[in-house]
């Protein structure tokens, strides 16, 4: 596995890969990384892990924190979640330019987009070193004229967040009282709508309001056909990734990791040959899980430290992972 150090505090978000072409130069694969304790976003040649440049996000007196990107190929646009400063920022995907910005409040965390209908969904984080967030509400921002409107979903930390390859629906889970969420996008603005709730396991409360921190959802992703939903199941006492059906929301698979897989964090899925990645927090590992035949495997890499976001390549060849070394310090890798 090639590694490639970077000298940051933390690069602690989810890498997002693209395939992009510059209107100056040859098609090339970009990769775009938040460095969270830097103020930058570091754009890096996916093929070399050599840095092109580095995007100074730093647009508050205070610290921002840069923590999630997006990117939206088809209009050539991606976006960053400023944790701190509660910002979502939109740059040029060609030139990486800013290009406006809009105050969300409250610690925005992860997006997903809707390219055809140009809306932009954004979710909350979850308490962490000491960082909080009693937010209820996941936002959406018109990506054209920037005009947000909200949903209460009831649950604290809606934190993991899905969108159907259609639109219609979004999918979001508190991280704090192990249930979540089908949001039918056409009912955003509707008054007095509440969005159908499910638990992550049948022992859990039957309330969304009560907070019992037992599976820590982190973050989900829908199989390739959108019949299936992948929830990371984050709790150290837990480490599993469950899998939900889209229709009824009934569990449908629970793989259960071992000490090596420890604490799931973000995850990806392979659709050509149907295999999920997850970057195993405090396993200091990759855990692979073949979704044909349900068995899992572990990628190691004896300076993996804390390996926190996860991407895959457009052709499915290479998966990515950067190491935040939160604990103790030490280097900041990107693994390819």
């Amino acid at each position: 596995m090639q590694k490639i150090a970077k000298q940051f505090i933390y690069i602690f978000s989810l890498l997002l890969i693209l395939t992009c072409e510059d209107k100056k130069a040859p098609t090339l694969n970009k990769m775009y990384i938040a460095y969270q304790g830097t103020e930058k976003v570091g754009v890096l040649n996916g093929e070399t892990g050599e840095i092109i440049r580095e995007v100074d996000v730093n647009i508050s007196p205070m610290g921002d924190n840069p923590h999630y990107i997006v990117i939206d190929e088809v209009n050539n646009f991606w976006y960053v979640t400023l944790l701190e400063s509660g910002y979502v920022l939109k740059y040029d995907l060609i030139t990486d330019e800013i290009i406006s910005s809009i105050k969300i409040g409250n610690m925005p965390a992860l997006m997903e987009i809707d390219t055809e209908n140009n809306y932009l969904y954004v979710s909350r984080f979850m308490p962490m070193m000491g960082m909080e967030t009693p937010s209820t509400y996941v936002h959406r921002i018109h990506t054209v004229t920037l005009v947000k409107d909200s949903i209460n979903v009831g649950a604290s930390s809606p934190h993991g967040i899905a969108l159907s390859n259609d639109g219609s629906t979004l999918w979001v889970a508190s991280n704090q009282s192990s249930h979540f969420f089908k949001i039918e996008t056409s009912r955003f603005n509707e008054d007095g709508y509440q969005p159908d709730n499910y638990k992550i396991d049948e022992n859990v409360q039957d309330s969304y309001n009560f907070n019992d921190g037992t599976y820590e959802p982190l973050e989900l992703v829908l199989s390739s056909d959108g019949q299936e939903l992948f929830i990371s199941c984050s709790d150290m006492m837990i480490n599993e990734i469950r899998s939900y059906s889209t229709v009824s929301g009934v569990l449908l698979r629970n793989f259960e990791l071992n000490m090596m897989g420890m604490q799931p964090w973000h995850i990806v899925i392979n659709p050509g040959q149907n295999v999920l990645y997850s970057a195993s927090r405090m396993g200091n590992t990759v855990s692979v899980v073949d979704l044909n035949s349900d068995e899992i495997t572990y990628i190691l890499d004896d300076t993996m430290n804390m390996p926190h976001g996860i991407g895959i390549s457009p052709d499915g060849s290479k998966v990515f992972v950067t190491s935040s070394a939160m604990m103790g310090g030490g280097i900041n890798y990107l693994h390819i």
